[in-house]
């Protein structure tokens, strides 16, 4: 077993670090995201058939993108992630 060097050790804290940075990047992108929901109040005003046409257009948006995701997949390689 080769042992650790000092540039494999600094590589593995880097590693480490973007690792922790990237989680923590995601955390406060979803813990905005939830703030301006909750405090914007939109969608109150939507009615009934305005929250079934918003949802309807949604489920629309992602149907797109997971079908994006699989001709790019299909086209260019690659693994699901």
């Amino acid at each position: 077993m080769r042992s650790l060097d000092s540039g494999g050790v600094k590589s593995l804290a880097a590693k480490r670090v973007h690792s922790n940075m990237e989680w923590l990047k995601e955390l406060s992108d979803k813990l905005i995201i939830w703030l301006l929901r909750t405090t914007s109040g939109f969608g109150n005003e939507l009615t009934g058939d305005g929250r079934k046409e918003q949802r309807h257009w949604r489920d629309q948006r992602l149907r797109n993108l997971h079908g994006l995701a699989l001709r790019s997949r299909e086209k260019f390689g690659g693994d699901k992630q």
